[in-house]
């Protein structure tokens, strides 16, 4: 089922911050307790933190590392995924506390999620698998379905974990205490879904980065697609909100949108043009953060 969006009047501030070059590539943002937002640096090799009042840190991962997806691990730790090191990495304010290779060589570790168990769920790109770093240290690997699907990001909630399946135009459901992954197929062909988040209801948002449409998934499975007034504008990341709905990104047009649970869409243009926002997170304070390729963090205040 698709709607049609609708657009609505909102005037936030936003603050672009200067925080590394623009080849270092900021790519997704985390934050955590303490307040600190992190930023992962795919081509930079390494994860910036910055605290409450503006102080960047720079944690190197290594010469070959290639950080990208991050999530909250704890009051002051994200676990950051190494795509090309096929590793997960918890990094805190001092540095790497912890490093645990994924068992499969090659495997491309991308999207994250950290569970309310302990447990940090992730996708492998390159194995058509999801991966579980459990609690006492193991990790275990499940199909993710069909060869060639592409798992790509990942978001857990009580019921279990979601992620999406780029090139399986479908969307992946794992409950809570399952072995096995059921596949949601989206209605619309070659949708390309991307980013995935859960709501407070336990409806799924996601992003269909080639179909240039928002979708929502309820707790029944059922499908709601939104088009966006720019079918080539590259949704990439979702984020929900404390209200039902989500915030997300628009690579191509250089833009934030929001989604209201009733489908009523805003969309936001970002000051500097062409920067290309990819990761954003929703703080407690409801300030959204968003990377920009461009070397820039935005700070936009509803």
């Amino acid at each position: 089922m698709t709607e049609r969006s609708q657009r609505t009047a909102r005037s936030p501030t936003i603050v672009e911050h200067r925080i590394t070059g623009t080849g270092d590539a900021p790519y997704d943002v985390a934050v955590t307790g303490d307040g600190a937002v992190w930023i992962t640096l795919i081509s930079g090799h390494a994860v910036l933190r910055r605290t409450v009042d503006g102080a960047i840190g720079r944690i190197p991962l290594g010469e070959a590392a290639r950080p990208a997806l991050c999530a909250t691990a704890s009051n002051d730790s994200v676990w950051v995924t190494d795509t090309a090191d096929g590793r997960l990495v918890q990094i805190g304010p001092e540095g790497v506390r912890r490093a645990v290779s994924v068992p499969t060589p090659d495997a491309g570790p991308f999207g994250v999620a950290a569970a309310i168990t302990g447990d940090v769920w992730f996708t492998e790109m390159q194995a058509d698998s999801i991966g579980c770093l459990h609690a006492d240290g193991t990790v275990t690997e499940i199909p993710s379905g069909p060869a060639g699907g592409m798992p790509s990001m990942i978001a857990s909630s009580g019921a279990g974990i979601v992620f999406t399946l780029n090139q399986g135009n479908a969307i992946g459901r794992l409950p809570s205490g399952g072995d096995a992954v059921e596949i949601i197929d989206l209605p619309t062909d070659a949708a390309g879904p991307v980013g995935i988040t859960v709501a407070r209801d336990g409806a799924v948002w996601f992003a269909e980065i080639i179909a240039g449409q928002i979708g929502r998934m309820d707790r029944q499975g059922t499908i709601t697609e939104f088009p966006l007034p720019d079918r080539s504008s590259k949704p990439h990341a979702v984020e929900s909100d404390p209200a039902g709905g989500c915030w997300f990104t628009l690579w191509g047009s250089t833009q934030l949108g929001h989604i209201a649970e009733d489908g009523a869409m805003n969309l936001i243009d970002l000051p500097t043009p062409g920067s290309e926002p990819h990761g954003l997170a929703v703080a407690a304070d409801g300030i959204v953060w968003v990377a920009l390729e461009a070397g820039l963090l935005a700070e936009v205040r509803p």
